[in-house]
């Protein structure tokens, strides 16, 4: 069962990076699509935010559903380090994100916190793939040093 574990916290470590550069790319995607609009459109009509919607509905069923998968069978302890900043963003993604979107559409009161939203998930995907890459690489020196300090150990 390791070995699994092993597996899916490196296809979470890869998850998190994709998350994170595709939420990055949202944010350019709804920049063009509101500067790309006609005149006459609203954001409710607008073609050219067609791009920002698609992505960002695939971004967050599918991406935010294969990270929580992977965090789910990388479950590993301390549980509060690990598993819970990656649930939080998986929640935070696809099941309130949309329905911010969807619900700005009538409510602006609802809508409003649709980028307030994003830029949570933008700083929270960053930070945990900073936190996955660099976990990484510190980790290695360390088993490159017990490794070094066993043969020590056992001599000539």
């Amino acid at each position: 069962m390791n070995v699994v574990r092993r597996g899916a916290a490196v296809a979470q470590r890869y998850l998190v990076t994709l998350y994170f550069v595709g939420v990055v790319a949202q944010f350019f995607l709804v920049g063009y699509g509101l500067f790309a609009m006609k005149k006459g459109d609203t954001i409710d009509n607008a073609h050219s935010l067609n791009a920002h919607r698609d992505f960002g509905w695939a971004l967050t069923q599918y991406g935010g559903l294969l990270l929580l998968l992977a965090t789910l069978i990388a479950w590993q302890k301390p549980l509060r380090e690990r598993v819970v900043p990656f649930v939080v963003l998986c929640l935070l993604g696809f099941p309130l994100q949309p329905l911010l979107a969807a619900g700005g559409v009538h409510h602006k009161f609802v809508g409003m916190f649709h980028p307030v939203n994003a830029v949570l998930l933008l700083g929270l995907s960053g930070y945990l793939t900073r936190r996955a890459w660099t976990i990484r690489r510190a980790s290695k020196p360390a088993s490159e040093a017990a490794l070094a300090a066993s043969t020590e150990l056992a001599g000539p």
